[in-house]
């Protein structure tokens, strides 16, 4: 690809989104550009442990504490995803991966 083509190709492209702080520090970087003949990812996939996440379910609405591979965890079980839970505390939310959790602690539950 000539020179010429190549800026034309970047020309047609709106750059990358990038921070302009990082660490509250101003970022130097260069304009990224996506480029058309690398394919990008088309499908979507987790992992999913149906009978872990049925679980989590039950517990929605309830208060509980997810001990995660960062870390514990509590809040309010705001919901469950096939991907992800919803963690909600008094100020703030907390996504969290499902793969991320190790286990859960809530209030007792029947499991027939």
């Amino acid at each position: 690809m000539k020179h010429g083509d190549m800026n034309k190709m970047h020309m047609e492209q709106k750059p990358i989104d990038q921070p302009g702080y990082v660490n509250q520090m101003p970022a130097a970087h260069t304009e990224i550009y996506p480029i058309k003949a690398v394919p990008q990812p088309t499908a979507y996939m987790t992992q999913l442990d149906p009978v872990f996440v049925q679980h989590l379910s039950r517990h929605q609405g309830q208060r509980m504490a997810l001990m995660t591979t960062a870390g514990r965890v509590e809040g309010i079980n705001a919901g469950v995803a096939v991907d992800h839970i919803q963690l909600n505390l008094e100020d703030r939310s907390f996504h969290i991966r499902l793969s991320q959790i190790i286990y859960f602690e809530g209030p007792l539950a029947s499991y027939r």
